[in-house]
């Protein structure tokens, strides 16, 4: 595809250099101009400087002849400007709007009145906000994305050395633990290599194990893994801005204290108004004697949210050390990643790779039902609708001879979930979660071709 990205932050570029690696057709508009020069020696996509919200920009970019644009600058502003321009005048048959403010919601409604097959727009918070929540309802996992209208999760739990699992095949797993359980194991992180396992792969203590996981099944998951459940129940949120806000909303019960601490007054008295249940705190969200006044000891989990993510880590250590059960933290600096599992915080989130999922989607199109990243965007879960037309269904696993380092994880039939092997064929109208590295990735296009 031609794409155009206009945006060279963080997002616009790991985007490029993500599609580029899909043999997409790449150009990169971004206002700074010195910035840009600097992306045209470091990224292997056409750069341009200059406001890619002014139509001569745009049409230099190549918007004129593009499949899609994508519009992922700062400023919710400048993206519907582009998203207009993009429709209306140059008529690009699909574009990608990323807005942060959700009263913009209604704005691009009007816009894509009459054209939402071709406008999609991704919200960073209302995606952080999603994986937090469905995070928090898998005690001990690091990571949780819930496919197949949420009957599956993917889970990923930390092996112990208490683990029943710690020391066995992944063959030995599935056959002697989840025989009878739709359980899977579907990608080990250990050291610095994501591996999609085989039968012959072994579960070592330390490594990260992500599971497709039988909601149904859930509990006797956990056992397996020794998760041991907190009675604390107490819910304290780092932040009180959007994602916080929206946490609230999910997460509250009316039976436990949910405590949110805000440094900003303002946005600490909206949110105050905005969740009359909840007990919002104006103050330094790494102030110890305020954590401590606070009860951080009978807090079940921690959240931090705020917009700085060095403040986030900060916080997130600090709640740890003061007794804080679970920790989970918003970082989106690949250079603070590695800092995680030094300072004990359980879990983070990363906006970034979430909207790259969300984007991703749109790309692919077609019968894809939704992508998504895991950590650090080297593992990419599909959950596809298997068409009659495609190599997916015209023989049984081993017949179709599927990349190395793709796998396919579980099925769903009928409302039913299975796990395949490779004598069972893919039915037309089967709903199919792969999972592949994102290096393999793009092999899947032949697979999923109609």
């Amino acid at each position: 595809m031609k794409i155009v990205i206009v945006g060279g932050g963080l997002v616009g570029t790991t985007l490029a250099e993500r599609l580029t690696r899909d043999q997409h057709d790449i150009t990169l508009v971004d206002d700074d101009v010195e910035r840009a020069r600097k992306l045209s020696e470091t990224l292997d996509v056409h750069v341009i400087g200059g406001n890619g919200a002014v139509v001569g920009v745009l049409r230099r970019a190549g918007a004129e002849t593009a499949d899609l644009v994508i519009a992922m600058s700062n400023s919710d502003e400048a993206n519907m400007i582009v998203g207009m321009l993009s429709l209306q005048l140059f008529d690009v048959p699909r574009i990608v709007v990323r807005l942060q403010d959700p009263g913009m919601k209604e704005c691009f409604d009007f816009m894509a009145k009459d054209r939402t097959e071709r406008c999609v727009y991704v919200n960073p918070d209302q995606a952080a906000a999603d994986r937090i929540a469905q995070l928090l309802e898998v005690p001990g996992a690091m990571d949780v994305v819930s496919f197949m209208d949420g009957q599956l999760l993917v889970a990923g739990f930390r092996i112990g050395e208490s683990s029943d699992l710690a020391g066995l095949r992944v063959e030995d797993m599935n056959l002697v633990l989840f025989a009878k359980n739709p359980t899977k194991a579907v990608a080990i992180h250990r050291m610095d290599d994501w591996i999609i396992p085989h039968g012959n792969d072994q579960i070592e203590v330390d490594d990260l194990v992500y599971f497709a996981i039988d909601r149904e099944h859930l509990e006797g998951m956990l056992a397996l893994v020794d998760v041991h459940h907190d009675d604390r129940r107490d819910l304290m949120i780092a932040g009180a801005g959007a994602i916080g806000q929206e946490l609230v909303r999910r997460l509250g019960t009316g039976e436990r204290r949910e405590v949110l601490i805000e440094e900003n007054e303002a946005i600490a008295k909206q949110a105050a108004e905005t969740l009359p249940g909840a007990i919002v705190l104006h103050g330094r969200v790494t102030d110890q004697a305020l954590l401590e006044e606070e009860d951080i000891q009978n807090v079940s989990t921690f959240v931090a949210v705020t917009p700085d993510h060095e403040t986030n880590l900060v916080a997130g250590f600090l709640a740890k050390r003061l007794g804080a059960g679970r920790v989970v933290a918003l970082v989106d600096n690949p250079d603070l990643v590695p800092l995680v599992s030094q300072i004990g915080i359980d879990a983070i989130i990363s906006p970034r790779v979430l909207v790259i999922g969300l984007t991703l989607e749109q790309i692919r199109g077609g019968r894809i039902r939704s992508v998504a990243q895991l950590l650090e965007d080297r593992i990419e879960i599909v959950d596809v609708e298997a068409s009659p037309r495609t190599v997916l269904t015209s023989g049984t696993l081993s017949e179709i001879k599927l990349p190395s380092g793709v796998l396919v994880a579980a099925l769903l039939r009928d409302e039913k979930l299975l796990l395949p092997g490779g004598s069972d064929r893919i039915e037309p109208g089967d709903r199919v979660l792969l999972i592949t590295t994102t290096e393999n990735a793009p092999k899947l296009d032949d697979f999923l071709a109609e």
